[in-house]
């Protein structure tokens, strides 16, 4: 059976049944907190992701962690990550440059700047950057890639596996629920919304091709580094970056230069995909130069 193929199912099976289990999570989770119905479809979704990543590595054949670019080093895995944590802020900060100088986002006044509120923010930032970094690396650059570098050429295993990283971040639904009104169904009609929104392709088109070119770079640094850590470092110093500029600063639609941003995150648009774009070429270049 195909790779691409077991991974389309994989993805399929993980919404379905993450659309499945959403209702009772909810009405569970009702009993402690309150959560919005739709962050609890997203969470059930990434559970049964988690949980069906086991049996997928098996399925591929994949013997042990290393296979994936996990080294067994700790201590040349954290170098890594750290590194990449660098290079990730180095790569997004033309970007928060970019958006600043056409104010396309400016500062909010109503958020208080202290050492106390920066610290607290960069430290939730780099958080949800970890875990965003390990889950999105390993399932992309680890074992999708990975496999299906071992089926077919180099080229198409980085173009089919960016282009799938792109697209399921756009998986979100656009509509909102009555909470008085929930039922088994419910999780099914947000997915149904979601994958509609993926038809929108003049909306999502700016995002997807910056998401495209990040997709990208990270397979490139994956193929010759033959490490994953670097990769999980410099999406996490993304995720960082990203954070923490969008609570300090608020979209200015009324910008000249408004299309440079991206619908996606209004951070991640055209003036992105050109800096990733830049970023690719010094890569490869720097490559070529290694190996003569």
């Amino acid at each position: 059976m195909p790779t691409l193929f077991i991974f389309v199912i994989y993805f399929a099976l993980a919404l379905l049944l993450g659309a499945a289990v959403a209702y009772p999570l909810h009405q569970f989770l009702a009993n402690w907190t309150e959560l919005e119905f739709d962050r609890v479809v997203s969470r059930s979704v990434l559970l049964m992701a988690i949980i069906l990543f086991i049996g997928l590595l098996k399925l591929l054949k994949f013997s042990s962690w290393q296979e994936l670019g996990l080294s067994t080093n700790k201590k040349q895995f954290f170098r890594d990550f750290i590194k990449g944590i660098g290079y990730g802020i180095l790569i997004m900060l033309p970007v928060v440059a970019g958006l600043l100088i056409t104010q396309n986002r400016v500062l909010d006044k109503d958020w208080e700047i202290s050492f106390l509120n920066l610290a607290a923010l960069i430290l939730t930032g780099l958080s949800s950057g970890i875990v965003i970094a390990l889950l999105e690396e390993t399932l992309f650059r680890g074992a999708l890639l990975t496999a299906v570098k071992k089926q077919s050429t180099v080229p198409f295993a980085i173009v089919t596996t960016s282009f799938i990283y792109a697209l399921v971040h756009f998986l979100q639904p656009t509509i909102e629920l009555n909470p008085n009104s929930l039922s088994w169904g419910s999780g099914f009609i947000l997915l149904k919304d979601a994958l509609l929104a993926l038809t929108q392709v003049s909306i999502i088109f700016d995002s997807f091709i910056a998401l495209f070119l990040a997709g990208v770079l990270l397979a490139f640094v994956r193929i010759h580094s033959n490490r994953i850590a670097l990769c999980m470092g410099i999406h996490a110093g993304w995720v960082v970056v990203i954070k923490v500029f969008k609570r300090m600063t608020d979209t200015n639609v009324q910008s000249d230069f408004a299309f440079l941003t991206g619908s996606y995150d209004k951070v991640i648009g055209y003036l992105a995909a050109v800096c990733l774009a830049i970023f690719i070429m010094i890569y490869l270049n720097y490559q070529n130069k290694a190996s003569d």
